[in-house]
């Protein structure tokens, strides 16, 4: 049985819609709740795919989560031994700080459901190359971004954040937006982050981020349910060339 590792900082930015996706396919999922202080394995070479999921601290904030810095090494050592990495928010920044390059505070913070645009680039993507005609409306959180690492191809962009998505060799993705968002995750968030968004300027009120969660939910399922075969191919590939 093939395995995934799956780093998740808070209890609430678990997998969401790549779960069951990956139970379906009778695939191993290892679940590291750094929060809890959930050992960093040593070896990125025990697993067959790395995940690194969301969180609302800055990469760089080592002194106040300790977990970033080796979290940030076994990351560089999985891309170098060309391991399948995906990295989702704060994992998408992760894996662009463990390339070299920086992560930093945006303009403004990018909350809610707004359409992300791909490049000329993802046009020959193997994930994302049958979609780069569209223009999906996908789900936010995030006020950091980043630069993009040395030798990575930009594939997304979105009207407040340039860099949006990148691949970097054969299999490592990083998104800044969040494709695996369920509808009861977001509920979730909203409650949890309801000082932030009473914080910005001007507030973003909850029902600016729930109402429309009915009309976008299903093209989001819909669009993840074409993306994830492509995305974890190789846990779906036994060792003699066959699907699972």
């Amino acid at each position: 049985m093939k395995k995934v590792l799956v780093f998740r900082h808070v209890p609430h930015e678990g997998l969401g819609s790549i779960e069951p996706f990956l139970n379906r396919a009778q695939i191993s999922i290892d679940y590291r709740d750094l929060f809890s202080k959930s050992s960093i394995p040593s070896h990125p070479s025990d697993y067959d795919f790395v995940i690194s999921m969301g969180g609302p601290m800055n990469v760089d904030e080592t002194g106040r989560y300790p977990f970033l810095a080796e979290e940030r090494a076994f990351i560089a050592r999985a891309v170098h031994k060309e391991i399948p990495v995906l990295g989702i928010c704060l994992g998408a920044q992760m894996i662009a700080k463990s390339l070299g390059a920086r992560v930093y505070a945006g303009a403004q913070k990018e909350i809610g459901w707004h359409p992300i645009r791909f490049t000329k680039e993802a046009k020959s993507d193997p994930v994302l190359g049958g979609f780069s005609a569209s223009k999906p409306v996908v789900f936010h959180w995030h006020g950091d971004t980043f630069d993009l690492p040395t030798g990575a191809i930009l594939l997304a962009s979105s009207g407040l954040f340039n860099h949006q998505a990148f691949r970097f060799g054969r299999n490592v993705y990083a998104f800044q937006f969040h494709i695996e968002v369920t509808p009861e995750m977001i509920a979730e968030w909203v409650v949890k982050g309801e000082a932030e968004l009473n914080s910005l300027k001007p507030p973003i009120r909850k029902e600016v981020i729930l109402d429309p969660v009915s009309k976008y939910e299903t093209p989001l399922e819909q669009w993840t349910q074409k993306v994830y075969p492509k995305l974890f191919s190789s846990l779906l590939v036994s060792k003699v060339g066959e699907r699972v």
